[in-house]
């Protein structure tokens, strides 16, 4: 499976066109924005919407060690990325891997948290996602790419 990453306005345009039959879609929306309207859909699509943060980000509201109902206190204050939105993305992917071609990943500037989750993935399949990393057009967001690799991880170790 090929996994793209593309800012808002990139899978806009893609859409104006239909979208080849094997591809799917995470969509990444800050809580504020809209919700990425497009004018064909692709086969399969999953929608989430978070803010960009991380854990660097509040590391002082955080302090050196936070209880679990504290740090999920402050990422709902602050609209982190939850487990819960990371098992979706694992429940998703594993739904989608045998009947798509292409993954696109998607955020508001296709850097961080699309990146993050692309990053994710490709580590869990291939062993190769420091690419992402290295790669100077992104940016990848650790909290949402540490969740996104752990659902993976429980997700596949809930069906062995």
């Amino acid at each position: 499976m090929k996994i793209k990453i593309m800012r808002r306005t990139a899978l806009q345009d893609l859409a104006l066109e239909p979208f080849e039959e094997r591809v799917a879609v995470i969509s990444i929306t800050s809580v504020h924005n809209p919700i990425v309207e497009l004018e064909n859909m692709p086969r399969e699509i999953l929608r989430l919407s978070f803010d960009d943060l991380d854990n660097d980000a509040v590391a002082d509201q955080l302090g050196p060690c936070p209880t679990p109902e504290h740090r999920k206190r402050i990422e709902e204050k602050h609209h982190m990325f939850s487990d819960e939105q990371a098992r979706q993305i694992a429940e998703f992917y594993n739904r989608v891997k045998g009947n798509v071609d292409t993954l696109i990943c998607q955020c508001e500037y296709g850097q961080s948290r699309s990146a993050g989750v692309a990053a994710a993935i490709i580590e869990f399949t291939t062993g190769k996602g420091i690419r992402v990393f290295a790669d100077d057009r992104y940016y990848p967001n650790k909290l949402v790419f540490r969740k996104v690799y752990n659902a993976l991880k429980e997700h596949k170790n809930e069906k062995l």
